[in-house]
């Protein structure tokens, strides 16, 4: 076996991994409520690269119930 060194990183960037990551965002996002948006993008090549989302409040409201409520804490285990 011969490894390819860019392989494990052109994986990780690849449309089914991103479509996993940035699904399981939409659904923690949508869970939380109004005010919550997520993002996405891949990580720096040291020497990983990672796709990885952040799921955050946007909105002065929302940021309010996520400290009173931790909003985004209850939503993380429910979202598959």
């Amino acid at each position: 076996m011969q490894w390819k060194p860019n392989a494990l990183y052109d994986i990780r960037r690849s449309a089914p991994v991103v479509a996993a990551v940035d699904g399981l965002a939409a659904r923690a996002a949508g869970a939380a409520g109004d005010g919550f948006e997520w993002s996405s993008m891949q990580g720096a090549r040291r020497p990983q690269g990672r796709w990885r989302a952040i799921v955050y409040a946007k909105t002065h409201s929302a940021r309010r119930r996520n400290a009173k409520e931790n909003t985004l804490v209850r939503v993380l285990g429910s979202v598959r």
